[in-house]
């Protein structure tokens, strides 16, 4: 237990330093959203994601892990893979607007 509450806290801490990276050494914090409604959990989800990637590595790469650096090497791997993974989807999604907007200003002409 104590190994997956260490390694969720520092890949949690990963996920808060690439969401820093990303926005340019800002946080955003959480806010209720208008369109659509709901809430945007800003850092707290790159907390979130970078931890609970970190918790499934260790627990499925390494059961037993002997040595703390190893223990703190996985879960910073793992928080930045997460984020990774989020960013590839958000250039995806990106590209599709691009692709629409390209679209219709062909038909437009």
């Amino acid at each position: 237990m104590n190994t997956l509450l260490i390694a969720g806290c520092i890949g949690g801490i990963t996920g808060v330093v690439a969401h820093l990276m990303r926005n340019g050494k800002v946080l955003v914090f959480p806010r209720r959203r208008r369109r659509p409604k709901g809430i945007y959990l800003g850092f707290l989800a790159d907390f979130l994601i970078g931890a609970a990637a970190a918790v499934f590595a260790v627990t499925y790469l390494i059961p037993e892990p002997d040595m703390l650096r190893t223990l703190i090497g996985i879960s910073i791997l793992a928080g930045m893979t997460a984020e990774n993974v989020l960013l590839k989807r958000e250039l995806n999604v990106e590209k599709a607007k691009v692709e629409g907007l390209d679209r219709i200003s062909q038909r437009l002409k």
